[in-house]
C-alpha cells in the first residue's frame, strides 16, 4: 500500500467529514492491518470501491449512535432507527466523498464505483481482489467513533 496515496485518501475523508459535519474526525487508536473479507462490526456501512491504477476500497463503520448523531448534525432532525433516510444521507456524503477523490488524485487513472450504503451488523464486504486493509479507527469529539478501512493496491 503506498503511503503517499494512502494519506491522500485519508485526507480526503478527514476534509470532508469536516466540512459536512462542522467537527473534525481524528485518529481514536492504533492502525490495524487485515487480510480477507471484512464484517461490519458496526451497524452502519458504507463502501466505495475503485478501479484503474489503483484497486481497492473505503469502508466506513459507524455504530448506530454515532451514525444517528452525524444525521442530526447534518439534517437538523433526530431519528430514532437507521432507515431509508439515513442511508440516504450517508450515500450523499459518500458521494462528496468520491468528487473530491477525484479532486485530489486527478493525475492517478481512477474509476470510482457509485457508494453503497447499508445498515447492519452481518454486512460482509468481499475481498474479492485480495488486497491488504489498514484499519483506521476515528472518532469525533461529541459525534462518537467509527472507523474506516482503506485497501488498495496496484491496478492496470
Amino acid at each position: 500500500m503506498k503511503v503517499d496515496k494512502l494519506n491522500a485518501f485519508t485526507e480526503v475523508i478527514v476534509n470532508t467529514l469536516e466540512t459536512s459535519i462542522s467537527q473534525t474526525p481524528f485518529r481514536h487508536g492504533e492502525f490495524k492491518r487485515l487480510s480477507g473479507d471484512i464484517r461490519n462490526p458496526d451497524d452502519l456501512m458504507g463502501i466505495i470501491t475503485f478501479s484503474g491504477t489503483i484497486v481497492g476500497a473505503v469502508l466506513f463503520t459507524f455504530p448506530e449512535e454515532t451514525a444517528r448523531k452525524i444525521y442530526s448534525s447534518l439534517m437538523f432532525e433526530e431519528v430514532d432507527t437507521l432507515g431509508d433516510q439515513v442511508v440516504e444521507a450517508y450515500t450523499e456524503i459518500f458521494k462528496l466523498v468520491i468528487r473530491n477523490f477525484d479532486m485530489v488524485l486527478s493525475e492517478e487513472n481512477i474509476q470510482f464505483d457509485p457508494p453503497m450504503v447499508a445498515a447492519g451488523r452481518r454486512l460482509k464486504f468481499k475481498n474479492e481482489d485480495d488486497i491488504e486493509w489498514l484499519l483506521i479507527p476515528m472518532a469525533f469529539k461529541t459525534l462518537g467513533r467509527f472507523n474506516i478501512f482503506i485497501g488498495m493496491k496496484e491496478g492496470q
